[in-house]
């Protein structure tokens, strides 16, 4: 019989699946999540660090350079608008502070608040960054416009004239004629276009009452040396450095910027009378009567009802809603052009040379003090060359040049981007400024459009 042979199947060798993990220590496995922790926090860091970087780049690099207005391509940075308006605050708050330094404190508030007074006009402005940032923007793009033409012209101001600028401003006059230095110096600023009031307008303090004195038949004191000419150029030296140190040292403008600001005035001043001549102490005049309506149906009315005869005095005590020239039939005193505050339009109907004396014109449209539209009905009773004061006729064309200004702002597409109000520095302060803050407007005691100073 045959002996059956047992079979014994052996294992075979365990074998290790490769997905099977590698076994570590704890002190392994830790040592790992420390480098995954690593890696990751490098990571993020990286990530933080160029975030941040990215913004410091914006913020510091790109948003200066980006422009907030621009005039016919040429672009206002943000750099150089907020280095204007922190300039611009400094010189009008400096200004102000100084106008009001000799005033008993609490009536310094009284003339800071009260409606009406100049230096509440300055004040209110300064206290309202956004309007003092617009007006100081309606300048620059002006100061655009004026050396465009004055590049197309050929016109330049002459570095000695900016100088001769300079030493007015501190009162100083190289061949003695001025007698003393002006102690606070002004410097008037440019003309805006915008409707709102001019950022700098310049405050003159009232008129104190003094005592006439009694004439004595004796000297009552010796009389005071004139400063010489070495004494008069280190006072000027004196004033300019401590000017420009306080500049710097308020709004880190350098001597160079303010340099760009009598620049500017020359530059103006150069432009304007390019355009416009001198100023004429003798100039064309009209005189009209008027009659003025809220609309152009009703003015065509008042226009069919003078055709039939009617009075055009009567027709205006009874319809014109200008209460000033009503009163009087319509009557308006002599005239030049650009001194009415009835606009170009109505100027360019009255100083019309088609339009003869006894013409009735219109409708004109117009615009009032407030913006108002109205209509217009003019009697021309005469023209003539008549002389008016050197004051008028630099006010008159100081208007055509702003009127000018206006209508190359249109013309240039003059545009101001969105963000330009959020870019506006507020600094220097009132309080850097040495002035009170605060102080809310207040009704006017001598009544409302008066002022105690004649304004």
């Amino acid at each position: 019989m045959a002996k059956t042979k047992s079979k014994t199947t052996a294992s075979a060798p365990a074998t290790r699946s490769p997905r099977t993990r590698k076994y570590r220590s704890r002190s392994e496995r830790e040592a790992q999540v420390n480098r995954y922790v690593v890696i990751t926090a490098a990571a993020i860091a990286v990530v933080i660090i160029l975030v941040l970087g990215g913004a410091v780049l914006y913020e510091g690099v790109l948003v200066p350079l980006q422009p907030v207005a621009s005039v016919a391509g040429q672009g206002i940075s943000t750099r150089d608008f907020q280095r204007r308006v922190t300039l611009e605050r400094w010189r009008t708050g400096t200004q102000l502070a100084a106008q009001l330094s000799g005033v008993d404190p609490q009536y310094a508030q009284q003339l800071l608040g009260m409606q009406g007074s100049p230096f509440a006009q300055v004040y209110q402005n300064l206290s309202q960054p956004g309007i003092f940032g617009g007006n100081v923007l309606d300048d620059m793009e002006n100061n655009i416009i004026i050396q465009q033409y004055a590049q197309q012209k050929g016109i330049s101001a002459d570095p000695s004239v900016v100088d001769q600028r300079i030493q007015t401003f501190f009162g100083y006059d190289p061949t003695g004629s001025t007698p003393t230095p002006t102690v606070t110096p002004t410097l008037t600023t440019t003309p805006l276009v915008s409707p709102t009031p001019t950022s700098t307008p310049t405050p003159t303090l009232p008129p104190t009452q003094t005592q006439t004195p009694t004439p004595s038949p004796f000297p009552t004191g010796l009389p005071t040396a004139t400063p010489g000419p070495t004494e008069r150029k280190q006072t000027f030296d004196k004033n300019r450095t401590d000017y420009l140190a306080q500049a710097a040292k308020l709004t880190g403008a350098s001597e160079a910027d303010v340099r760009q600001l009598f620049y500017e005035q020359v530059l103006r001043d150069k432009v304007e009378e390019s355009l416009f001549g001198k100023v004429q102490t003798q100039q064309e005049q009209v005189k009209v009567r008027q009659i003025v309506l809220k609309t152009e149906v009703d003015a065509n009315n008042v226009l069919a009802s003078l055709k039939n005869g009617e009075s055009f005095s009567n027709l205006a005590r009874i319809f014109s809603q200008d209460s000033a020239s009503a009163s009087s039939g319509g009557e308006v005193d002599w005239q030049a052009k650009g001194q009415s505050t009835y606009g170009t339009d109505f100027d360019s109907a009255a100083f019309n040379e088609s339009n003869k004396v006894g013409d009735v014109i219109g409708p004109i449209k117009t615009a009032d003090q407030q913006g108002n539209t109205n209509y217009n009905v003019i009697q021309i009773e005469g023209r003539e060359t008549r002389s008016i004061d050197e004051s008028t006729a630099t006010s008159i064309r100081d208007k055509q040049f702003t009127d000018w200004l206006t209508q190359q702002q249109t013309a240039d597409k003059a545009t101001k981007y969105d963000y330009w109000a959020d870019r506006i520095p507020d600094t220097p302060t009132l309080t850097d400024l040495g002035l009170p803050t605060g102080i809310q407007p207040q009704s006017n005691p001598f009544g409302s459009g008066s002022s105690p100073f004649g304004q």
